[in-house]
C-alpha cells in the first residue's frame, strides 16, 4: 500500500473523529508530502476539517520528503520519525513542530 493510500485512510478516520476536529479548529496548516519515488500530495488541516489533495500546494507550512516506503512506515508507526529525521532519511523543511503535531494527530486517528 502506498504512503498516499495509508495517509488517505488516516485522514478519513480523523475527519470522522469529533475530538480531533475540535482540536484543529484554529490550527490552519498545509503539509506537503514529496515521496522521492511517487507523486506528491498534501494535507490541509484547519477550520475543523482535514483534507487531502494530489500535487503540490502553494506556501506549505511544512514539506516532508522521503521515499514512499519510509513515509508508509511512518504513517503506520513502524519507524520512529525523530530517528528517521536524525539519520537523514526523512527531510522536513518549514514548521518542524507543526509536522510533529500532524504525526500526533495521525496517531490519534489510527
Amino acid at each position: 500500500m502506498s504512503s498516499k493510500d495509508i495517509l488517505k485512510d488516516l485522514v478519513v478516520k480523523a475527519s470522522s473523529n469529533a475530538e480531533i476536529l475540535k482540536n484543529i479548529s484554529g490550527n490552519e496548516k498545509l503539509y506537503q508530502f514529496n515521496p522521492s519515488d511517487s507523486p506528491h500530495y498534501y494535507v490541509s488541516v484547519g477550520k475543523g476539517s482535514i483534507q487531502m489533495s494530489d500535487g503540490d500546494c502553494t506556501s506549505p507550512s511544512a514539506t516532508i520528503s522521503a521515499t514512499d516506503a519510509l513515509l508508509s512506515d511512518l504513517f503506520q508507526g513502524k519507524v520512529d520519525p525523530v530517528q528517521s529525521f536524525m539519520s537523514g532519511k526523512l527531510k522536513v523543511s518549514g514548521d518542524i513542530f507543526g509536522a510533529q503535531k500532524l504525526t500526533d494527530l495521525m496517531k490519534k486517528a489510527g
